[in-house]
């Protein structure tokens, strides 16, 4: 990580999330330790480094609702349950930058939304983000879950529908 001096700290933006939604005030907890950037899906594979974030966020700097990572976190939880410290809520963290990223009319761009879509599908389709994941896929039991909410949601047919129209497009062009 990079070294800051105290003139490098800025805390109106953080204060600015803590009085959005209270339960950010826990990230001033962060230690760096790394335990989330290494347990991270998105990490393995996007450049998404939520310390790198966390450190932007206690720094002051609003860039980051202007960057690709806050788009490519699946909020699969994973980094909150192995961060050491107690009452870091990373997904919410996400969730509150992505909302003032589009307060602020930014949001993001194509090719991340795409990858983002990507990304999901492989994880709702599949249960998993990587092709070979270290730790394997979900439980038969949590796919089970998944699928139901597909169902219901009729997500699986949007998937199928997309890549239909896809295969169209290619088939014209040849």
């Amino acid at each position: 990580m990079d070294e800051y001096t105290d003139s490098d700290w800025n805390w109106d933006f953080y204060n600015e999330l803590v009085d959005d939604v209270e339960e950010n005030k826990n990230i001033i907890q962060c230690i760096s330790c790394g335990k989330c950037v290494g347990d991270c899906p998105a990490t393995k594979v996007s450049e998404f480094n939520i310390r790198k974030i966390i450190s932007k966020v206690l720094r002051g700097d609003k860039s980051v609702l202007k960057d690709s990572d806050i788009w490519y976190c699946y909020l699969c939880e994973r980094c909150k349950r192995v961060c050491p410290k107690d009452n870091i809520n990373i997904p919410l963290l996400i969730i509150n930058l992505r909302n003032e990223s589009f307060k602020k009319g930014f949001g993001p761009r194509y090719n991340d939304l795409r990858k983002y879509v990507e990304m999901s599908e492989r994880f709702l389709t599949n249960g998993t983000v990587l092709e070979d994941p270290l730790d394997g896929g979900l439980p038969p039991e949590r796919m089970e879950e998944l699928n139901e909410i597909c169902n219901f949601a009729r997500i699986k047919y949007v998937f199928k529908a997309r890549k239909n129209k896809s295969k169209a497009k290619n088939k014209k062009r040849s």
